[in-house]
């Protein structure tokens, strides 16, 4: 059996760790700021559907939020720290292997665990980690580390995902996952920032499913030996 990889991360983490603190602000849009309070530096799902985008101004959303009786809260990186330290300690418990990728991000790694049903693991992680700290992860697996950050994409975005937070990629037939990255965009892709999705689209490649069909070689050719990676890891290798 190959490994699998789990991505856990935590939804909107500076607004869930700023709501763990000050439960008023469940529910509304809330908007944490960069250091010297110049634009967003996260938000909450309340503030994206108004429109708030990632590193918009403050001075442009003051009203909007205002309007919409939202929150802009200056950032408070010990609590972040430390509410990371917190999560990441527990992930630990959950897996022989833990890599902290970022402040809210940790791949887990099993091998050997033929047998284990890890989408109930996954649901334990969700839970044990809101019950513990007041803090809603999305949890994805898949074959590949590519594989489970494109999970765990579809866990916190696709409707037939998000209400339980979970998606195990090895848990779908192939025409279920062909369906899935046919509808999910290029940029859903780890590592595919805008400049290659849009050179990717360019050359006819608008879909995971379109990027995982396109070989390797011709991509080491087109673009970069770290792209072709990524196809590989798309195709589970």
């Amino acid at each position: 059996m190959p490994a699998v990889f789990a991505l856990v991360d935590g939804n909107n983490f500076y607004v869930s760790c700023e709501r763990v603190f000050d439960p008023g602000l469940e529910g509304r849009p809330v908007v944490v700021l960069s250091n010297n309070d110049g634009c967003a530096v996260a938000r909450s799902n309340e503030a994206k559907a108004l429109g708030i985008g990632m590193g918009q101004p403050y001075f442009q959303i003051r009203e909007c939020l205002e309007a919409h009786k939202g929150m802009a809260l200056s950032s408070n990186y010990t609590l972040y720290a430390d509410m990371s330290r917190r999560m990441m300690s527990i992930l630990g418990h959950f897996a022989p292997e833990q890599e902290i990728y970022s402040i809210d991000e940790s791949f887990l790694r099993y091998e050997g665990f033929a047998g284990w049903d890890l989408t109930a693991m996954a649901a334990q992680i969700r839970q044990r980690v809101k019950q513990w700290i007041g803090i809603p992860v999305g949890v994805g697996l898949g074959n590949t580390k590519t594989l489970a950050k494109l999970a765990n994409h579809l866990a916190k975005k696709h409707p037939d995902f998000k209400d339980a937070g979970v998606c195990h990629l090895n848990d779908l037939t192939p025409a279920q996952q062909q369906h899935y990255f046919a509808t999910t965009a290029i940029d859903a892709v780890w590592g595919i920032g805008r400049r290659w999705a849009e050179q990717l689209k360019a050359d006819g490649i608008h879909s995971v499913a379109d990027l995982k069909a396109t070989h390797p070689h011709q991509i080491k050719s087109r673009y970069t030996v770290v792209l072709a990676k990524t196809v590989q890891e798309l195709n589970g290798v």
